[in-house]
């Protein structure tokens, strides 16, 4: 498998991971709060784009706080009121009455006739009125029967007004028929359910959890339908019940038809007991933003009779839209720099929320928050890769410079100082080595073995040679042909002041004695250098420059005539000097040096009837085989 294929697999993996990650967070009480939280947004969003749009279909008549300062009575007993509404409604052609509100006891006790005048207006009316009937209060029907309920459910126009709470207690679903029941009683509407098949003409069915209205499937999860708020609270412009009372006393036909005709007439109370959080309540607002329960219901109406149903997206989709939007995502943040990832992943978040909006607007609800907490645990997996992989593309980057140019650019690059032209001024000792003979021998190996073989046994060679100069701190600064340039210095690893000359005469004397196919030679010189890049901006080379490195390829050079393998100025050699055994050869004059050059080799290499004389070591020698 290339890098190139288990890159992909590993992002594939990545977002795979995330998509998993997300789908079993969401499971979670606080990111499904957090997705009702996100719906939300889309119905302010819609607001916000588009306004608010009047409602046509129901007309709200209100017990609100005029209702309260005009009408003396206690509110439980305004049965004469709301028995003048469904006759207005009556007079103003309206096609159903529905009533919000409980009547949990008779008042006949208290107020004879009321309970009587009401239940006569449902009965009597030319248009079907269809009562709320909440079950924790009339839990006792048999024993003290209400009788606007019982001629209800005796019409068939009862139903229930509770209201569907989410797990934040926000109203966003209604619930359209009650779970059947063991003893196969007959299933209860709810309220709106029930006035728009009065208003439709036409009763919904409930088979296998599939709701059918008016021969159409409704989108119902758990008998349940998602309410398409028209708008903010306030949206459904309410006429009081004062006003609807006066007409009809008034008899005023022609109002009653202006406000009514053709339309549903929901009665219910805006007070603080029947206020609800819903997708557009807000903490900072106050009870204003809270919506009339009555007003939940008409909002419920409307998005039955518009059939402006939201639906769920199926399961596939959403995980579609997840793997995509959160692929988009990784492959943002493994493959660009920051200062790209970073404005193309907010326009990609941008993106989603325009997409899933709009899909909102055609209808079809898909999670939002799901797919930007996939797209979210995905950008942490990329980052936690790419910074992995940074790391390990940079210990190879180190790696691969360090074996091109010296330890000493690799560290500068690694601090982050950059790559420039540079140089400064050093105490050094260079060491240059070459092959005796290797012109002769390689035209040998060639003719006998052909050209491949001469290759493999020079880089083994200078691996061999290049190993043992690293042992002793220095660095190969270049392979010229067979031979090396090596460098010694303080600054190498492990160094200790002073001893460059002695590492680099203890490596030296080491490659020569090694055994090998070749015979190597070597110069050492310890002396002033220019250290640092050369080149342009283009193409560079970290080298070393001066007379001290001419001086040591010189005294390499010189091997040949002197019969010997190792070679080394005064320079060097008075650097070690005590410290291994070294002989005076003689002086040689040198292109450019006034004075000759006085030629040193250790003791050792020499053979041992040589009487040339030697300088012994002040103490015993610390020969370099034993390094």
């Amino acid at each position: 498998m290339n890098r190139q294929t288990r890159r992909y697999l590993v992002l594939g993996l990545i977002v795979i991971g995330a998509v998993a990650s997300a789908v079993a967070m969401m499971q979670a009480r606080v990111f499904k709060v957090l997705n009702l939280k996100v719906l939300d947004s889309h119905f302010l969003l819609r607001t916000l784009i588009r306004g608010t749009q009047q409602p046509k279909d129901v007309v709200l008549v209100l017990a609100d706080q005029k209702a309260l300062d005009t009408f003396h009575a206690v509110q439980m007993f305004w049965h004469p009121y709301y028995a003048d509404v469904i006759r207005g409604a009556g007079l103003g052609d309206a096609k159903v009455v529905g009533l919000d509100l409980a009547f949990g006891v008779p008042v006949e006790q208290w107020e004879p006739n009321l309970d009587h005048i009401l239940a006569e207006a449902v009965s009597s009316s030319p248009i079907p009125v269809i009562v709320g009937y909440v079950p924790e209060f009339n839990t006792n029907q048999r024993a003290i029967p209400v009788p606007v309920n019982m001629i209800a459910a005796a019409l068939g126009l009862d139903a229930y007004p509770n209201l569907t709470t989410d797990l934040d207690d926000f109203i966003r679903r209604q619930e359209l028929f009650e779970a059947p029941n063991a003893t196969g009683e007959p299933i209860s509407r709810s309220l709106a359910l029930r006035i728009v098949e009065k208003f439709l003409g036409s009763d919904a069915t409930l088979e296998a959890s599939q709701i059918k209205l008016a021969g159409q499937n409704i989108p119902a999860t758990d008998r349940s339908i998602y309410i398409n708020y028209a708008g903010r609270p306030g949206t459904f412009k309410p006429i009081s019940i004062v006003d609807v009372v006066e007409a009809v006393a008034a008899k005023r036909t022609d109002q009653l038809r202006q406000w009514f005709a053709g339309k549903i007439v929901l009665v219910g109370s805006d007070s603080k007991a029947d206020r609800y959080d819903t997708p557009f309540f807000s903490s900072f607002g106050g009870e204003q933003w809270t919506t009339a329960g009555v007003e939940i219901h008409a909002n419920t109406i409307e998005t039955l009779l518009n059939r402006s149903f939201l639906a769920d997206a199926p399961m596939w989709a959403l995980l579609l839209a997840m793997v995509i939007g959160t692929g988009v995502t990784v492959a943002i943040a493994a493959s660009y720099p920051a200062s790209t990832a970073v404005p193309a992943l907010l326009v990609e978040g941008v993106a989603v929320v325009a997409i899933t909006h709009a899909l909102f607007q055609a209808g079809m609800v898909v999670s939002t928050a799901a797919i930007l907490t996939s797209m979210t645990v995905g950008l942490l997996g990329a980052i936690v890769y790419r910074f992995a992989t940074a790391e390990e593309r940079g210990a190879l980057f180190q790696q691969a410079v360090s074996l091109f140019v010296s330890k000493r650019v690799t560290a500068a690059l690694d601090a982050g100082h950059g790559i420039k032209l540079s140089g400064k001024r050093e105490i050094v000792t260079i060491l240059f080595t070459d092959i005796r003979g290797f012109t002769a021998y390689s035209e040998k190996i060639c003719d006998e073995q052909g050209p491949e073989a001469l290759v493999k046994m020079l880089n083994q060679y200078l691996a061999t040679m290049a190993g043992i100069i690293v042992s002793f701190g220095g660095h190969v600064n270049k392979y010229i042909g067979d031979g090396i340039l090596a460098v010694f210095s303080d600054e190498d690893d492990r160094a200790v002041p002073g001893d460059h000359a002695l590492r680099a005469v203890e490596c030296a004397t080491r490659m020569v004695n090694v055994p090998s196919e070749f015979q190597t030679g070597a110069g050492l010189h310890t002396g002033l250098v220019v250290v640092g890049n050369i080149g342009s901006a283009d193409k560079m080379e970290y080298t070393v420059l001066g007379d001290t490195v001419n001086l040591a390829s010189r005294l390499e050079s010189l091997n040949k005539e002197h019969k010997t393998k190792l070679l080394m100025s005064d320079s060097t050699e008075q650097a070690i000097r005590g410290r291994i055994a070294t002989t005076k050869l003689g002086s040689v004059p040198v292109r450019g040096k006034a004075v000759p050059i006085e030629l040193y080799t250790v003791s050792s290499l020499l053979a041992a009837d040589s009487k040339i004389e030697a300088h012994e070591p002040a103490k015993t020698p610390i020969g370099v085989l034993n390094a």
